[in-house]
């Protein structure tokens, strides 16, 4: 049986377009690292995978598409070897064409808002105890941006006036 694959310019081009990055946004697992044992190899576990199956009888395979049509860029998405696995499982009846084409577009927008961020800069960790006294705004944790809470943080704020253990995003206009 016929099967329509991605050239290795559209591989390379989608991998780029993704800064290697799973387009899953669930997901998003870095797919290229330095090999330790050599240094001039990789260890890669990207994936180009078909929007609309490569082949009759494939996930999503859509019958109105050309051979062509199938193996372009813009049938593919960039995923991580186990998301490429498993947005295939059970004929693809779980991750629709439409679902797909969603995620590859919005992480192309993720990615292009985050181009030159230092990797660092995108997600802040809080952990510990954090406690905020005192009257009028009073808030323990003020978070503005994308955040990881450790389990067991503990945020308390007491006092006079509008108290907010945790406030997630930018305060509320009054």
């Amino acid at each position: 049986m016929a099967r329509d694959d991605f050239s290795e310019a559209v591989k390379n081009a989608l991998g780029k377009r993704a800064s290697y990055v799973c387009s899953n946004p669930d997901c998003r697992a870095l797919t290229i690292a330095p090999a330790d044992a050599d240094a001039s190899k990789v260890l890669y576990i990207g994936k180009a995978a078909h929007i609309c199956a490569a082949s009759a009888g494939g996930p999503r395979y859509d019958l109105n598409m050309s051979p062509d049509q199938r193996k372009a860029i813009e049938n593919a998405i960039f995923l991580c070897s186990s998301c490429a696995d498993m947005i295939d499982r059970n004929g693809g009846a779980d991750f629709s064409t439409l679902l797909l084409n969603d995620w590859k577009s919005q992480h192309e927008i993720w990615v292009r808002a985050n181009l030159n961020r230092r990797p660092d800069s995108l997600v802040s960790v809080i952990a510990g105890t954090h406690e905020a006294h005192g009257s009028g705004d009073v808030t323990a944790l003020d978070i503005q941006g994308p955040t990881i809470i450790k389990p067991g943080t503990i945020a308390t704020a007491t006092g006079h006036g509008t108290i907010t253990a945790t406030r997630i995003g930018p305060p509320r206009k009054e």
